[in-house]
């Protein structure tokens, strides 16, 4: 089984490292970058999730063989669930299951004031009041500022400009998780995935906040692992 993950706004491969050494044996783990992140900030972002899911699409599928499942986190969820939408489009495999944590179901109303075109001060400051994440010592140090703030703008655009398309459900299951904490997306939001996959659907409730990806990586190992009936043994010894 190879899980594929997409990260949240800002964020990049450095926290799916930690699943690739955690995961069940039986789970390979990988993870997307797309432009203007980690090894890739110096190239340019995309201007949005349209432009975005065609090259990253192609760029997957020499990596879809097999069974093969996604995890997306905030940002990252709503990527997976387009690339699964555009894989169909072009019939090719889709993914075995879809995996979203901490992302409002796509067809939501985007519930928030736009921050992308925001000043820099005001910009971080309410990224930091909405999600948190930013660490200190990007907030202290200028020059982290120049090079990291640039990108998670781009990501925050990508989110802001986002535009959903009605299109018939998937027919893989879809597994919603989310923060018993996180104060930008509450059940209701995640439950609203439902309409979105013809299988079968579930909402599971982690502890943290908005990035419990990074908090709760063992029990979310755990949870993926269950979903997938993989060893029910192995599965709890990640707990």
């Amino acid at each position: 089984m190879r899980l594929i993950c997409f990260p949240n706004a800002g964020g990049g491969g450095s926290v799916y490292r930690m699943w690739a050494e955690e995961a069940h044996p039986d789970i390979e783990v990988g993870w997307v970058l797309w432009p203007g992140r980690e090894s890739r900030i110096r190239e340019t972002p995309f201007a949005s999730i349209d432009e975005l899911i065609p090259p990253l699409t192609a760029g997957l599928l020499d990596w879809l063989d097999g069974r093969v499942v996604f995890y997306g986190h905030s940002l990252g969820a709503r990527v997976a669930f387009e690339v699964s939408r555009e894989l169909r489009r072009r019939k090719q495999t889709a993914p075995h299951h879809l995996f979203v944590g901490a992302c409002q179901a796509p067809q939501l109303p985007w519930p928030h004031t736009n921050l992308h075109q925001c000043e820099e001060e005001q910009f971080i400051e309410q990224v930091q009041i909405r999600y948190g994440g930013i660490p200190q010592q990007v907030l202290d140090e200028a020059d982290l500022r120049a090079l990291l703030i640039p990108g998670l703008r781009a990501d925050v655009r990508l989110v802001e400009t986002y535009r959903y398309r009605p299109e018939p459900p998937l027919s893989c299951p879809i597994t919603a998780f989310g923060g018993a904490s996180d104060p930008t997306v509450d059940r209701s939001m995640l439950e609203a995935w439902r309409c979105q996959t013809s299988a079968r659907f579930e909402v599971q409730t982690v502890p943290g906040d908005h990035f419990f990806v990074r908090s709760e990586r063992r029990r979310l190992l755990s949870a993926i692992a269950a979903t997938l009936t993989l060893n029910p043994t192995d599965a709890e010894s990640l707990r």
